[in-house]
Order: structure tokens, then C-alpha cells, then sequence
């Protein structure tokens, strides 16, 4: 088929084996070159609908045009660059280690917001250092912690020391005097236990 011959497809027109293998051909090897357009330029070449070029493309079996990749988001490349967990940067068991032991080291120091400042200081996520935490077992971030306040949490309220120390209130005043020695004494050891966990935090730490 010429490209000096171009011709307009009408009804009844009727093309070689030849012909059609010639369009194919030349539609493949533009879309090899360009990875894509092989179809429009056919049709512009040889006068033929696009319909028809991909009709014969089609039954020829030749391979579709590949899609250009799309451009990663900005918002995607910054985060990569950052080292955003989000957008698959895996981290080491000591990098994680490091991030919590700066959250710990963080709130000891000013009562909250190690979570906050340690996304901002590696570049990671609220929620990724947030799981991190509670992975590591970290105690959550309370008020800060002065000489004499543990001490003071660990005393039993007004209340229920005068409940302990009721006569004559019966059998249900002394369960509910044993009931608030309880949630007492468990208060305690969550004291307990956070102190013991920031202790050990900031000692390794050092």
C-alpha cells in the first residue's frame, strides 16, 4: 500500500492479507519506537478509519501499547525523601529503638510530646511512631514527674480511708472499702510499672 495513494474508507473497500499486515506492521513498530500513538498515525498514513487499524490490529494478535507510568505525587517524593514509612521505607529494630528511646527520653523530660516531635525529628509518621510505642510496650505520656508526686499518687484517697475505718456501716461498707483499697492498689503498680519502663528507657539511653 503506497502513502501516495491514500484513500478514504468506504463501505464495500475490501484489503489484501498483504495490506492489512502492512498497518499492523506499521502500527507496531511506531508503538516499539514511541510506546504508543501506532494506531492514530496508521490511520493518518494509509486513510484508514482507527477503528479499522485496530480491528486488524486486534485480530493479528499484536500487543497493546504500553501506558507511560505515572509520575510519582510530590507529596509521594517528599515523603520518600524523608524517609516516610508510607511509602514502603522499612525500618531496622535499632531505628525503631532509637525513635522510642527518644519519645521516652522526650516525655520524662517535659511530661507529653515526644510522639509529635519525634515524627517531626526522623521524618515519620504520628501514627507510625504511635505504633512503634505500643509495640515496644512504652508507657503512654502522662504529666510530668516531680520529686514527692509518686509518692503522693501512691497514698489511699480520704474516702476510702474513712470507709476502711467505719464501724457499724456493715458488711456492704466494708466491700466497698475493699473495693477502692483495690483500684488503689492498682493505680500503685501502674505508677510502678511506668516508672520502672521510663527508668530503664532513659538508662539505656545513656
Amino acid at each position: 500500500m503506497s502513502t501516495s495513494a491514500k484513500k478514504k474508507t468506504a463501505k464495500g473497500i475490501r484489503y489484501t492479507d498483504a495490506q492489512k499486515q502492512e498497518v499492523v506492521e506499521f502500527a507496531t513498530n511506531y508503538n516499539a519506537t514511541n510506546s504508543r500513538g501506532g494506531q492514530s498515525k496508521a490511520a493518518e498514513k494509509f486513510g484508514i478509519s482507527p477503528l479499522t487499524v485496530a480491528a486488524w490490529l486486534a485480530a493479528s494478535g499484536a500487543p497493546k501499547p504500553a501506558k507511560k507510568a505515572p509520575k510519582a505525587p510530590k507529596a509521594a517524593k517528599a515523603a520518600k525523601a524523608k524517609g516516610d514509612s508510607r511509602v514502603g521505607t522499612r525500618y531496622t529494630p535499632e531505628q525503631k529503638q532509637e525513635v522510642t528511646d527518644f519519645v521516652a527520653s522526650y516525655n520524662q523530660e517535659n511530661g507529653r510530646g515526644g510522639q509529635s516531635q519525634a515524627a517531626t525529628k526522623f521524618g515519620i509518621s504520628p501514627l507510625t511512631v504511635m505504633a512503634w510505642l505500643k509495640a515496644s510496650g512504652a508507657p503512654k505520656a502522662g504529666k510530668k514527674i516531680k520529686g514527692g508526686k509518686a509518692a503522693k499518687a501512691a497514698k489511699a484517697p480520704k474516702a476510702v480511708v474513712q470507709s476502711s475505718g467505719a464501724t457499724g456501716s456493715g458488711f456492704s461498707a466494708k466491700l466497698s472499702a475493699l473495693d477502692g483499697l483495690y483500684k488503689q492498689i492498682q493505680r500503685a503498680e501502674s505508677d510502678l510499672v511506668d516508672l520502672k519502663a521510663k527508668f530503664a528507657s532513659l538508662k539505656a539511653s545513656i
